[in-house]
């Protein structure tokens, strides 16, 4: 790892770190405890280890078909296609599932919708050290790229909180019968996919840029744009609703 990808890798835990430091001390009446907050941090950095097996599968099959279009002539709907299967599907559904194993594990301990969120916001952060760590660390790495990737560090934790409020939500609905169970799950998925998706075929999947084309630098600057408004809205929005979320129950004896 060359010097700017070990400041890179540093900045990001200390980011991630602090904001989520911030989220557990909100907790009310208490925070939670250590193993809880910190196991899903763990469990989180396996999420990204999953989807290698079957983003090389597919790319193998990719560099094997004639037929393939390369990323440099991609139309916009193929970017889209692109993305939702390397990145904003696949990554998404991993951590989804990592995150039902800790709901699991922690069955008895989750008291309220906040502590879902804790948990996406710690597999989110999970899933970026171990990124960072992964791709943050090439040869090429520059101060504008640096500062390219820490526009988006926050990304995945916020992803992965808005997608545990929706299970929270599911968990409470099913409890108190207030809302609908099913569409909270689909949007728990279906949300941050979508923004995902849409963010990476702004950046990483966006042809027209690679064609050097202005059209592409507009949509990239769009996308950081768009991304950065993102996270502060959720992490600003967490922050004054925290005591809303802490108060919905996801315990069947507390739930009204």
């Amino acid at each position: 790892m060359n010097t700017m990808s070990i400041v890179s890798t540093v900045l990001t835990i200390l980011l991630l770190g602090f904001l989520y430091w911030r989220m557990v001390k909100r907790e009310l009446p208490e925070p939670v405890g250590w193993l809880q907050a910190l196991l899903p941090i763990a469990v989180g950095m396996l999420s990204m280890p999953m989807t290698i097996p079957v983003s090389m599968g597919y790319l193998k099959a990719l560099s094997a078909d004639p037929n393939t279009v390369k990323l440099s002539d991609m139309t916009f709907l193929q970017s889209v296609e692109r993305s939702f299967i390397l990145a904003g599907g696949l990554e998404e559904i991993a951590k989804f599932i990592l995150i039902l194993v800790i709901l699991v594990i922690l069955r008895k301990k989750v008291k309220n919708v906040y502590e879902y969120i804790l948990i996406g916001a710690a597999v989110g952060m999970g899933f970026s050290f171990f990124e960072e760590f992964a791709y943050g660390g090439g040869e090429d790495a520059t101060i504008v790229s640096t500062v390219g990737r820490l526009i988006s560090v926050p990304a995945h934790m916020t992803f992965n909180m808005v997608m545990a409020e929706f299970l929270g939500r599911a968990k409470f609905s099913k409890l108190s019968g207030k809302g609908s169970v099913i569409l909270n799950y689909v949007l728990a998925l279906l949300v941050p996919i979508i923004i995902h998706t849409l963010y990476d075929v702004c950046t990483a999947f966006n042809s027209s840029m690679m064609r050097g084309e202005v059209s592409g630098l507009v949509r990239a600057l769009i996308g950081y744009a768009a991304l950065l408004v993102y996270e502060l809205v959720v992490l600003v929005r967490y922050k004054k609703k925290t005591e809303t979320f802490c108060g919905m129950s996801t315990l069947a004896e507390e739930a009204v």
